[in-house]
């Protein structure tokens, strides 16, 4: 079952990014770019998740609090790729 999680999470965050450089309308520069942005954006979402000790599950006080506030990012950083691969297609 963690496996498919793992690769439901995964094409959440590879297709737009293959979208993105699968595009003919752009420079291949650019298109690299673009997709790099779009593929890395949750790396560095999660990271901040992983890098506040609260919310890493450390948190003394108000425990529920903060772990819903981890759920709650790290489903927006799933999000995250969409929304970017969105706006920046937006701008033609």
């Amino acid at each position: 079952m963690r496996v498919l999680l793992v690769l439901i999470a995964f094409g959440m965050v590879a297709v737009p990014a293959l979208l993105a450089l699968a595009r003919s309308d752009l420079p291949r520069g650019r298109r690299i770019v673009n997709a790099l942005i779009v593929f890395l954006a949750p790396a560095l979402a999660l990271g901040l998740i992983h890098g506040v000790p609260e919310l890493d599950g450390r948190a003394l006080q108000y425990p529920v609090a903060w772990t819903t506030l981890r759920l709650v990012l790290t489903g927006l950083a799933l999000i995250l790729p969409w929304c970017l691969y969105v706006w920046l297609n937006g701008r033609r």
